[in-house]
């Protein structure tokens, strides 16, 4: 096949390099020359199939680290999350660990939080009021399935109170995430904190 391809190139190229190829010298050596038109002609080829297919390789790539993992979190709704367990960390503080699909990530960035929510009593018109709070996660951004919670509980605390009264498989509704600050990799030299 290969030998077909180059007398193709060959009959379709100059006299000269039909000459090199088929091994006929103009000179009285009568020996074999190397086709460097051939070589070129190849490797250009390959070059720019390289060239071109190298983009959309790249953004395969890219389409697939889109597609990646699902989120669990939704900026738009509220979404209730189950808590899984509770662990008291100081006389007023807790851990709460929530659960949702284990193949799903949080979605939360660095330096980003997200809002809680539940009932607190009756408006006048009889609809449910809530109190809103925000609270930023302290499990691995990368973790599946679950996301812990460490929150102070105050005596006067409607939301801390309210967590405090939860029992594993009850349910707390969470929307986020809400961005802070977007972090990149050395944005800033020193970060206060």
């Amino acid at each position: 096949m290969a030998a077909t391809f180059f007398r193709r190139l060959a009959e379709a190229t100059p006299l000269a390099f039909s000459r090199a190829y088929r091994g006929q010298s103009s000179s009285s050596s009568g020996g074999f020359r190397i086709p460097y038109g051939a070589i070129a002609a190849v490797s250009g080829g390959i070059s720019c199939f390289y060239c071109f297919s190298s983009p959309n390789l790249v953004h395969l790539d890219q389409s697939n680290q889109e597609a990646g993992p699902k989120i669990a979190l939704n900026p738009d709704k509220w979404i209730e999350f189950k808590l899984q367990d509770t662990a008291r960390v100081s006389h007023n503080a807790q851990l709460f660990r929530f659960s949702f699909d284990s193949d799903a990530k949080l979605g939360l960035d660095i330096a980003s939080c997200i809002l809680t929510r539940a009932p607190y009593g009756e408006n006048a018109e009889g609809k449910p009021k809530y109190v809103i709070r925000p609270y930023t996660p302290i499990s691995d951004p990368d973790a599946k399935g679950y996301f812990d919670l460490l929150i102070k509980v105050y005596p006067e605390g409607k939301m801390s109170q309210h967590f405090a009264s939860l029992k594993p498989g009850d349910v707390v509704e969470v929307k986020g995430p809400i961005e802070k600050l977007r972090y990149s990799p050395n944005m800033k030299k020193h970060i206060g904190m």
